[in-house]
């Protein structure tokens, strides 16, 4: 497959698109043009740009959880 197609498999797996060039093993700045390529065709669209409250979500944090925001609530990413 191409970088293209990995990179919106992985942000439809829901990937963070701040990572998905280390969850591909690619080099970071290919990774942000792809998803650069799908935001700018309307496919993609991340998750600062709703302006919904949502800052992205990391999951973990060095390990540890991180305490959601209210805003949150029912986001099938914020697990």
């Amino acid at each position: 497959m191409s970088v293209l197609i990995d990179v919106l498999d992985a942000v439809k797996r829901g990937v963070p698109g701040e990572r998905v060039g280390a969850y591909l093993g690619v080099d970071p700045g290919l990774a942000d043009a792809a998803l650069d390529h799908w935001v700018r065709l309307g496919i993609v669209t991340q998750s600062g740009d709703l302006q919904l409250g949502c800052t992205g979500c990391s999951g973990l944090n060095g390990g540890e959880r991180v305490e959601h925001a209210p805003s949150c609530a029912g986001c099938p990413f914020s697990r």
